[in-house]
This record gives C-alpha cells, sequence and structure tokens, in this order.
C-alpha cells in the first residue's frame, strides 16, 4: 500500500472524515461494510456493465475514495486482467480493507490535492460518494481530466440537494425526538449532504472541461449518477 507524504493537511482531512462518518471510525466502515449490497444491487451492476461493455482489456480503473474496497475488490476478480486502484486516507476505513485479489492495490492520498500520477492513461475512474466529502472538487475534476485515456469515462454518483423534509424524512424520521446531539449531528449532515445540486454537479463538470454522457436519478432523486468524458481540447 503506497502512501501520500503524510502532511498537516492529511491529518487534517483525515480528522475531518471522521466527523463526517458520526466521530467512531470503526462504527463507519461497519455500516460500510454492511450496506454494500444494498448500495450495489442488481441495478447498479447493469448500469456498471453496460458503461463498461464496450472497453477492450487489459485497462487501468480507478476507484476514488474506495472505502473498505469492496468494489475495488468485486471489479478486479471479475476483469482479472484489469489493474485495479482504489484510492482512500481514512484511517478506519483502509483498518478494515477487504483481502484484495492480485490485481487490485490501494493508495493513500488525499483527493483535495492528489500527489498520484497516472498520466492519461485510465480508462474508466468511479467517484461514489466522494465529491460531497471534498472541501471543493474543481481540483479533482482538473486532476482526473489529465489521469483519463481519450476514450476514459468519470462515473460520478453522489447525494444532491433536497429540501429538508426529505432529507429528515429519510434519514431521520423520529427528528423531534432525538437528543441535542443527535440533532445538531443531523443537521450537519443535512448540510454536508445537500452540498451540489445535479445541475451544480453537471455545470463544473463543464466548466473543468468534461462532456456529460449520462445523467439519472436515483434514490428517488436524492443522488444521481452521472457519466462524463474529457472533451477533447480546441
Amino acid at each position: 500500500m503506497s502512501s501520500a507524504p503524510a502532511t498537516p493537511d492529511l491529518h487534517t482531512l483525515q480528522q475531518y472524515l471522521q466527523q463526517h462518518h458520526g466521530g467512531d471510525g470503526n462504527l463507519a466502515a461497519q455500516r460500510t461494510l454492511d450496506n454494500y449490497s444494498r448500495h450495489h444491487n442488481q441495478d447498479f451492476w447493469a448500469f456498471w456493465q453496460h458503461q463498461t461493455a464496450a472497453f477492450e482489456q487489459p485497462l487501468q480503473m480507478l476507484d476514488l475514495g474506495c472505502g473498505a474496497g469492496q468494489f475495488l475488490r468485486d471489479v478486479a476478480l471479475q476483469h482479472p486482467d484489469w489493474h485495479c486502484t482504489g484510492v482512500e486516507c481514512a484511517p478506519y476505513m483502509l483498518e478494515h480493507m477487504v483481502e484484495l485479489p492480485a490485481n487490485a492495490r490501494v493508495v493513500i492520498d488525499d483527493l483535495n490535492q492528489p500527489h498520484q500520477a497516472f498520466d492519461h492513461n485510465v480508462s474508466l475512474i468511479m467517484a461514489n460518494m466522494l465529491v460531497h466529502e471534498l472541501h471543493q472538487p474543481v481540483a479533482l475534476f482538473r486532476t482526473i481530466k489529465s489521469w483519463l485515456a481519450d476514450d476514459g469515462l468519470l462515473i460520478l454518483i453522489d447525494m444532491v440537494r433536497q429540501p429538508l423534509q426529505s432529507y429528515m424524512q429519510h434519514s431521520h424520521p423520529d427528528l423531534t425526538m432525538l437528543p441535542r446531539p443527535e440533532l445538531e449531528y443531523a443537521f450537519s449532515q443535512y448540510a454536508e449532504h445537500n452540498r451540489y445540486s445535479a445541475d451544480d454537479l453537471q455545470w463544473l463538470l463543464s466548466q473543468c472541461g468534461f462532456e456529460v454522457l449520462q445523467r439519472e436519478d436515483i434514490r428517488s432523486g436524492r443522488a444521481v449518477r452521472l457519466v462524463a468524458r474529457a472533451g477533447k481540447a480546441g
């Protein structure tokens, strides 16, 4: 497992992520493991296979913010001739990392300011529930553009802005009964998960030189799937 320099910024990000995930890293990692099948259901895999069917093998795939590595593992097992790399920095996710096959690896990096170099040779980049955790996504989008091969795709899945009622009824249906610490956490989570609308994400990608090929609302409009490729220069 390789690592970016252990900078103060990386340490600050790790602290922020633990707070964002509820303050208990081990519990957050276990929830990630437990909820994997629900979030990667038949619909998800049909979508993924449709997007990847046209690519010739072998290829290089990145999973940004790979968590405990379950998606990274499954893709590597499905495609033993692919080279699969996960990027993660949360210590509790790294500690709970699943066993990976030989064609998969994990690197530690701050995706607010990535240090990895892939030089236009990555065919597929997955950013699943990552963007809302970044301080801002523009620096990463610019870097992704430099990583992607000419025919490469970015698949972005993330929470999108929604009314307070919709968010709270889904995540905290007993809102008025919560004690103060849980109320404060619920409202901080609302702010952090409602940073961008689907239009915002599409606009940001466009501003960073991407062409959005597909946009699909999921989870009853609480999230969006975007498929984009780097636009041709000139």
